[in-house]
């Protein structure tokens, strides 16, 4: 499987090249190219979080178990002599 984040990068750090091209007398746009770039390179890991909900919690939504006593299913410890 291709590393899509590297291909996004590569991608991005390409056309931050055709604007630098474009922009070549401008000091101030060359300075936000640098500062984007450097950006672009430092970043290589991410955390990815999917947007969905667990089986579990759907679940819990409308089944939550209820616990009750019951007096006469005691629990006793009786000690016979």
């Amino acid at each position: 499987m291709a590393n899509l984040s590297k291909m996004k990068r590569e991608r991005m750090l390409a056309f931050l090249d055709i604007i630098r091209e474009e922009h070549k007398a401008d000091d101030d746009v060359l300075k936000a190219l640098g500062e984007i770039e450097s950006a672009l390179n430092s970043k290589k890991y991410d955390l990815v979080l999917e947007e969905h909900e667990e089986a579990v919690d759907v679940q819990m939504q409308d089944s939550i178990p209820v616990f009750t006593e019951i007096a006469d299913k005691e629990i006793c410890t009786a000690v016979l002599l």
